[in-house]
């Protein structure tokens, strides 16, 4: 286990729902140790939420999220909490948070106060629209992350109401980006020893992957819509309609003559409305007829996909989640590994996408109960007794869940 990417790293993860968790959950997976900082009464709100509450007290959302993980659960809103969390603090490397602006800083967790516990400390904040501006202190979701940052405009139809996609994008996009920025600090930690604050929006995080539709608009000054299942400028490039299904087809400008060919329509490689790009998209949809005419002379879509495929075009089916899972090239790739889940037994999860030569990427065993590590965190870096740990259950500044309390009473002694 020591010989992972990340082994030696220490992670305070302050985190609630998506954003915070999934940067953690990946360090996680690259070996560093991290410790879920949560407060009293339910810690991280997907504990009661993201599914139904298996038999031992853990819901799918956050087993999801939080894999992994160790939990330690203060109540830093007392003053005595407060100062327990912040001797913690001097023993971590990175605390990652994603509570709305200011909330923190009530409690004294703002970067200022930290680093003068901990100079090399390095402090990642994610937040819907970041901790300057006019709506810094508004609260936000991931909706309003990408409603924001005009991805949900660019997504639907043309002349239809815009859609929302299928997954937290903003939200898992932003935990990505908190993760490479926490990795570049952690680097230039090491060149100079000092440690940092960084400040991410979902909104801008989620604006920085847009890329035709802008390029357009900020060399030519054009609007650009929606473009709905068939992109603009590339046709064919889009989504076609099989017997069975719905499958990717791509055809680059120089594939054209081959792809006509294929489908058995020589007589389109000179025809003036398709011959060139720029006709193909003035007659996209006419062009599409074409394509999907073809794939209905197939009774399933798999065939036309191996013909695209042997030839070196692109075609792919569009797969529902089923099919993605079971697909022989993320079985391949690795890209799972079963975790034993109290109350769901054995579940498939997926890993942090980082396939290392030299460092394994692999889900720690931990799936922690809310305040099951107080002890072993508290005196692994504090040196509390376990009477210590006792005490401060006992007076409400720890918490832990009440199954954890039931099984001490059940064990023997």
């Amino acid at each position: 286990m020591e010989k992972r990417a990340l082994s030696g790293v220490r992670v305070l993860e302050m985190g609630q729902y998506i954003a915070g968790p999934v940067a953690g959950k990946m360090m996680a997976d690259m070996g560093a140790e991290v410790v879920k900082l949560e407060m009293p009464p339910i810690g991280d709100y997907t504990r009661g939420y993201g599914g139904e509450t298996g038999p031992a007290g853990f819901t799918p959302g956050f087993t999801y999220w939080n894999r992994g993980k160790q939990s330690v659960c203060i109540d830093i809103k007392k003053p005595e909490g407060a100062a327990i969390a912040r001797d913690l603090v001097r023993h971590f490397d990175v605390l990652l948070e994603n509570f709305t602006p200011g909330v923190l800083a009530k409690y004294g967790f703002d970067y200022d106060n930290l680093k003068q516990v901990n100079p090399r400390l390095i402090m990642c904040s994610v937040s819907a629209f970041g901790q300057t501006g006019p709506m810094a202190k508004l609260p936000g979701t991931d909706a309003v992350a990408q409603a924001l940052s005009g991805m949900t405009y660019l997504t639907g139809n043309p002349g239809g109401s815009p859609v929302y996609t299928g997954a937290y994008i903003a939200d898992n996009n932003g935990g990505v980006n908190a993760l490479a920025a926490i990795l570049a600090a952690l680097y230039y930690r090491e060149k100079t020893g000092e440690g940092q604050y960084i400040d991410l929006a979902l909104f801008e995080c989620l604006f920085h992957i847009h890329d035709i539709p802008l390029i357009n608009h900020l060399f030519t000054g054009v609007n650009p819509g929606p473009c709905g299942a068939h992109r603009d400028e590339a046709t064919p490039c889009g989504i076609f309609k099989a017997r069975d299904g719905y499958m990717i087809v791509v055809v680059l400008a120089h594939q054209w003559p081959g792809f006509c060919k294929l489908m058995g329509k020589p007589e389109l490689i000179e025809d003036p409305r398709y011959a060139t790009q720029e006709a193909r998209n003035q007659h996209k949809y006419e062009t599409v007829a074409i394509i999907e005419e073809w794939l209905q002379t197939f009774p399933t879509r798999d065939i036309p996909v191996r013909l695209l495929q042997e030839n070196h075009l692109i075609g792919v089916p569009v797969l529902d989640l089923p099919g993605v899972i079971n697909h022989p090239q993320m079985k391949a790739r690795n890209a799972f590994q079963r975790v034993n889940v109290p109350g769901f037994g054995d579940v498939p999860l997926p890993k942090a996408p980082f396939h290392f030569s030299q460092t394994p990427t692999e889900i720690p065993p931990e799936l922690s109960m809310l305040g099951q590590d107080n002890e072993r965190v508290l005196s692994k870096y504090l040196g509390y007794s376990a009477q210590q740990v006792a005490a401060l259950t006992q007076s409400g500044l720890l918490a832990e869940a009440p199954r954890l309390a039931e099984q001490r009473k059940r064990a023997p002694r």
